[in-house]
């Protein structure tokens, strides 16, 4: 059984297909399927699709990434490529809530991160959730604009993907260190440099095997990438906060 939407093959039992969302019979008579429900099943497939592509990437970072992208098609990657920004950015967050905890602890009175979360006003949630999605942005910018100096002849759905894998070790970084403490410092710094080659190898894979960049120019596009999205990233937040 296909999907008449996508073209996806199904398992016979599902009621909407697992790479769109769609219906399954269709969307004929008695097939309308609420909006909520089309929703939850888009958040399923994506993060699915996912956590498919880190199992990949996660153990050949190089070979790994253009062999995730390739399970996709350019909606799919920028979807898959959004939900890596998305973990990057809680994962962050729930990092520094958790840091901010223990240094209130120290203080006097650990809070839970829940109760950390309710202190914050909806106007300051809303800018702490922006700046998280800065990083992604400036990446996928920084990202489109070496194909263009370095003649590559990717694609934007793969500077997407890009950008939201880089960010991912980062992201689990952040968390592991504030699980940690600054007590296990040798432990975070073994973590960091893991963490920095991760995200490095990723993009080298990023550039030359997605965004189709040659060898000769891949290897300068990365640094050149993570200065000029460093950069950017640092602006925007200063006039932001």
């Amino acid at each position: 059984m296909f999907c008449m939407s996508c073209g996806r093959a199904l398992a016979e039992n599902l009621r909407f297909c697992d790479g769109c969302g769609a219906a399954v019979n269709g969307g004929g008579a008695g097939a309308a399927t609420p909006l909520s429900q089309q929703i939850k099943s888009e958040v399923k497939a994506r993060s699915l699709d996912a956590w498919q592509g880190v199992k990949l990437f996660a153990k050949s970072p190089v070979g790994g990434l253009p062999e995730s992208f390739a399970l996709f098609d350019d909606r799919r990657a920028i979807q898959v490529g959004i939900v890596f920004a998305i973990a990057y950015e809680v994962a962050v967050l729930l990092g520094a809530l958790i840091f901010k905890s223990k240094t209130e602890a120290l203080l006097g009175g650990m809070l839970p991160v829940s109760q950390l979360m309710g202190q914050l006003t909806a106007a300051q949630l809303f800018k702490v959730l922006f700046l998280g999605l800065v990083p992604f942005a400036s990446l996928i910018g920084a990202c489109a604009l070496a194909r263009a100096i370095f003649h590559g002849k990717g694609r934007f759905a793969g500077d997407v993907y890009t950008a939201g894998a880089v960010l991912l070790p980062t992201g689990l970084l952040v968390l592991l260190s504030s699980l940690l403490g600054a007590a296990n410092f040798e432990v975070i710094a073994i973590l960091f440099l893991f963490a920095l080659t991760y995200s490095i190898l990723i993009l080298y894979a990023g550039c030359s095997r997605i965004g189709s960049i040659s060898e000769a120019g891949a290897a300068p596009a990365v640094p050149i990438i993570l200065l000029l999205s460093a950069w950017i990233t640092k602006i925007i937040v200063a006039a932001v906060w």
